[in-house]
């Protein structure tokens, strides 16, 4: 189930552009994002494809699953792992991850993705 809502965010974010600590959040600053619930995760949205918000949210609301879309960052307390996916391109987007994952499954999960790089935090 996790895997699925996964994929499902990332398709929308490879679809609109046809970890990570603080550092990180400083030198990618999210350009909005994307909450979802089951599995708690959240997408923050980094590339140029992303700087009109409209963008962000048409693609928050493919992901279905009760995403909500919001212009700030996604919350930095209790995340257990980031990964950057389609990293340097329009369409780049960081995937935060938060319990009930654990840095290993957030990791298993970032790997998943080709191109993908993640970070523990």
């Amino acid at each position: 189930m996790m895997k699925n809502a996964m994929l499902a965010g990332l398709m929308a974010v490879a679809a609109m552009g046809a970890g990570c600590g603080d550092v990180l959040d400083d030198i990618l600053p999210s350009k909005g994002s994307c909450t979802t619930p089951s599995p708690r995760s959240c997408t923050d949205y980094t590339g140029d494809a992303w700087s009109t918000p409209s963008s962000g949210s048409r693609a928050c609301t493919a992901v279905g699953n009760g995403a909500t879309y919001s212009s700030s960052a996604c919350a930095t307390s209790g995340r257990v792992g980031s990964c950057v996916v389609n990293s340097g391109m329009s369409s780049e987007a960081v995937l935060r991850f938060y319990p009930p994952s654990t840095t290993a499954t957030a990791q298993a999960a970032c790997g998943a993705q080709a191109g993908s790089r993640f970070v523990a935090n």
